[in-house]
């Protein structure tokens, strides 16, 4: 009996055990636990819709909106229904499969809408088509500064989404689409945002403001796609050094990046801030401003032949023909890129001093801040720059390179009467003003530059006025690339406008196998004559 009721007692306590535990269970899942596991049912019952845009917005000076304002359609299709008929209404929409998915249903976007294609799917597949909005456009402006972001959880990945990721994130969420505990979507119920948001349940929005003009940008892209081989094109702000316009071809779609990364394309090369190539004759701007620093005055004179004999080569001049251009002094030779004049100069001033110029003007460095594509370029080092080095070092040529956002602060220093803004790409920075050359110096090379726009090696390129007077004062260049036999070259054409009070700096970058300033002309010429259509000057 007593054993009995021992066992009894037993049985008592572990059963009032069990109901504590029960009791504690009931307590957290009703209390302490309610959130967790109401976000996990509902987590089961979401169909996610990967691919619409919940970042911040990067937008131009005038706060107008370069990404995150692109419509798109979103399909989605139970798995079962995808048959061989409902890929093909799919393929017809241009629709690609998203990553977004649920244990019942495919995501697929597409900018496009074609009404019988759609009520073909909705009818027959069950399927359901939402509207939102993209991040990137099919002709995306800016791509290649903007950049992109990861697919997989919409951090930025390159260019300005990967430089401002930290704010354009502080908005990041995630949007769903309601479903039963079957897996249907249920009508009505709208989007579900998941993520940082604001006090309505609207996403926030941590948005970027950049220098970037946006029909100017989207105008010297239309200008640029006609051009049949690779170029380049930045514009600067004068006043400020904010980059206006900076745009390359070919350019790629931010939202297909994976085609490009697999193929042999350079698209994803930003060529404006990436791209290092040989200045040629635009670097002697470089060289004039360290000889008329160093106290050349610009009368000085040398004699041209054809060609300059330095180290143990012959470096020709092409403009002077095979008797050269005769006595000349640096005023003429700029305007006529007189190579041999070039060198003579190099050598009296010295390849250091040249090198030392090269950089006070912001070669060999980085020349947009914190943007993470971009080059330094090299500036020749004293070894480089012994024997004939400094021949070549005098035409922008041997080991000498610049990217083109590199070119257009030399521009602008020149242009700004011999001070450095830097370049920046933010609205809310601005860097701060430091003296590169003289007032003097600056001033006689803008001289110099109307000159060759006027009677020099621009002459034949359209820039000039009705008067004849220069509508830019630029600087030509033609630099050779790869082996000497295999004879390639790219061109520059790089300068500023209006002459007297400068608004913009315009430098153009022509690539290819066989091209010289003459091909950057016409995208010159171009740009010229929208600024002058729109009022902008």
């Amino acid at each position: 009996m007593e054993r009995m009721r021992r066992n009894l007692n037993i049985i008592f306590l572990a059963l009032i055990l069990m109901l504590i535990v029960l009791a504690v269970r009931l307590f957290w899942i009703q209390v302490i636990g309610q959130e967790d596991l109401k976000q996990a049912a509902c987590r089961q019952s979401l169909v996610s819709l990967d691919g619409v845009n919940t970042r911040g917005l990067i937008c131009d000076r005038n706060g107008e909106p370069l990404v995150g304002d692109h419509k798109q359609y979103l399909y989605v299709i139970r798995k079962k229904n995808l048959d061989y008929q409902a890929a093909k209404l799919l393929k017809s929409l241009q629709a690609k499969q998203t990553g977004g998915s649920s244990r019942e249903y495919y995501v697929y976007a597409s900018r496009h809408y074609k009404k019988a294609a759609g009520e073909k799917l909705v009818q027959k597949y069950d399927a359901y088509i939402l509207q939102a909005s993209a991040r990137y456009c099919e002709d995306q402006p800016a791509a290649g500064l903007i950049g992109y972001v990861n697919r997989r959880d919409s951090s930025g990945a390159a260019g300005l989404e990967l430089m401002c990721d930290k704010e354009l994130s502080q908005s990041t969420c995630r949007l769903y689409a309601a479903a039963d505990v079957a897996g249907n979507l249920l009508p009505g119920r709208g989007l579900i945002t998941e993520g940082v948001a604001s006090k309505k349940g609207e996403a926030s929005r941590h948005d970027v403001k950049t220098t970037l003009d946006k029909p100017l940008q989207e105008a010297v892209e239309d200008i640029i796609r006609e051009y049949p081989q690779d170029c380049a094109v930045v514009i600067l702000d004068q006043s400020t050094g904010g980059i206006l316009t900076m745009a390359y071809t070919p350019s790629f779609d931010p939202s297909a990046v994976e085609q490009y990364v697999e193929s042999d394309s350079d698209a994803l090369l930003n060529k404006a801030t990436q791209g290092e190539y040989a200045p040629g004759s635009v670097f002697k701007i470089v060289v004039a401003a360290a000889a008329l620093e160093k106290g050349i005055p610009a009368d000085q004179t040398f004699v041209c032949t054809g060609s300059a004999h330095v180290g143990n080569i012959d470096i020709g001049c092409k403009t002077g023909g095979t008797s050269g251009h005769g006595e000349i002094d640096m005023k003429e030779a700029f305007a006529q890129s007189c190579n041999s004049y070039f060198v003579q100069l190099g050598e009296t001033t010295g390849a250091e001093d040249i090198c030392r110029m090269a950089k006070r003007f912001g070669f060999g460095k980085k020349a947009l801040g914190a943007y993470p594509q971009q080059c330094c370029g090299h500036v020749m080092t004293t070894r480089e720059c012994s024997g004939a080095g400094v021949g070549n070092l005098s035409i922008g040529q041997g080991q000498m390179l610049v990217t083109p956002l590199q070119i257009a602060r030399m521009t602008s220093i020149i242009a700004t009467g011999g001070i450095d803004r830097g370049t920046h790409i933010l609205l809310s920075e601005r860097s701060g003003e430091t003296r590169v050359v003289s007032v003097q110096t600056a001033s006689q090379i803008r001289e110099m530059m109307e000159k060759v726009t006027e009677t020099g090696t621009a002459s034949r390129l359209g820039l000039t006025e009705e008067n004849g007077k220069a509508a830019a004062a630029v600087k030509t260049g033609t630099a050779q690339y790869g082996k000497r036999e295999e004879n390639k070259s790219y061109g520059w054409l790089t300068g500023f406008t209006p002459c007297q009070d400068p608004q913009y700096v315009i430098t153009v970058f022509a690539g290819g196998k066989d091209t010289s300033a003459a091909d950057a002309g016409p995208v010159y010429r171009k740009i010229l004559a929208y600024l002058r259509s729109s009022g902008s000057y």
